[in-house]
């Protein structure tokens, strides 16, 4: 059964609410986007300011949608990705990128 739009819009919204409250426990100035992305001016879903610098966060819940990534991340800490031609991309879980940023 597919996720219907109003539960899918619910669970990602929760997920950018943990991300802004967890940034902010942290001590980091943070929060959520304006419109969650869908404004030009305020890209993304969530902001912080980390060691001086604005970074905007992308936020996406799935079930099954990392599975792939989690496969390959195994046990290690950080799983780098590279995309010919691309820079490379870090996946890790969200508490190691918490220890990183405290």
């Amino acid at each position: 059964m597919a996720l219907k739009a109003r539960s899918a819009k619910a669970k990602g919204t929760r997920l950018e609410k943990l991300v802004a409250d967890d940034l902010q426990a942290l001590g980091l100035e943070a929060g959520k986007q304006p419109g969650s992305g869908i404004y030009e001016d305020y890209p993304s879903d969530n902001w912080a300011i980390i060691h001086g610098k604005r970074y905007i966060f992308e936020c996406k819940a799935r079930a099954e949608g990392h599975r792939t990534l989690d496969r390959w991340r195994g046990d290690a800490d950080l799983l780098v990705i590279k995309r010919d031609r691309k820079e490379p991309m870090v996946y890790m879980a969200w508490s190691v990128f918490k220890e990183i940023v405290s």
